[in-house]
């Protein structure tokens, strides 16, 4: 019997809205550059899987950075993928054209819950379910987040990658202390194969993989054999 539900948070829990791959070529097409959002999407998953060296690091440590440390690697970050957008423009300084849709990523992108969350966190509780964030990136954005929804203290604990371990993977164990449960009696819910499906399953805590609508997928693995959802919702028939 599942007694403990734990969800990571990025693209599991919440959201950016508006979505990047979206929202760019929507900019591009007010300076009349037509670039699809599919093209722009391949775009982002090539850097994700390519990142420059100028950004490794500090990708991999994103969790434990300060907040100025954060929004300055974002800022990188998105340069960085409209670099490799191969753009041709007539109009401004092409330098100033990308300046100003990486200001506008900054200025507009916010991060919220999708609509299921809150529903579905008062059911669990209402079943009498421990329930935990497993995220490798930073509380206080997540604690701020769900403070705000009022569902806050629903959540046993908020554990993340500046708080416990530095490497995700490593906080499963933190998850099985904590909660004092066995592996079998626990649910990972999350979006990413590696961190959210093989890392769970080597502690043999369940696990379901979420691929939301819309849902940018940076790495993948087509052999795993993992229970797939598409919302919140569905995952009561595995409870």
């Amino acid at each position: 019997m599942i007694k403990c539900i734990s969800f990571d948070f990025d693209r599991t829990i919440s959201h950016v809205t508006p979505l990047t791959h979206h929202f760019v070529p929507k900019l591009l097409a007010q300076k009349g550059i037509n670039v699809s959002v599919d093209q722009f999407m391949q775009h982002s998953i090539s850097l994700r899987r390519n990142l420059p060296e100028h950004l490794v690091d500090r990708f991999s440590k994103y969790g434990t950075l300060p907040k100025a440390e954060r929004e300055q690697f974002l800022k990188e970050y998105n340069r960085a993928r409209v670099d490799m957008i191969d753009l041709t423009y007539s109009g401004d300084d092409l330098e100033e054209l990308k300046n100003w849709l990486v200001e506008q990523i900054f200025l507009t992108q916010q991060k919220i819950l999708y609509d299921d969350v809150v529903e579905i966190i008062i059911r669990l509780k209402q079943l009498d379910k421990k329930i935990y964030i497993l995220s490798g990136n930073h509380s206080d954005g997540i604690t701020e987040i769900l403070k705000q929804a009022g569902i806050l203290d629903s959540f046993e604990e908020i554990i993340t990658v500046d708080k416990y371990h530095p490497e995700k993977i490593d906080n499963y164990q933190v998850l099985l202390d904590l909660s004092q449960l066995k592996p079998e009696e626990i649910l990972h819910i999350g979006d990413d194969v590696i961190t959210d499906g093989f890392g769970p399953k080597k502690h043999n805590i369940n696990v379901l993989i979420i691929r939301r609508e819309k849902q940018m997928v940076f790495f993948d693995d087509p052999n795993h054999n993992f229970q797939t959802i598409s919302n919140l919702q569905e995952l009561f028939s595995f409870l």
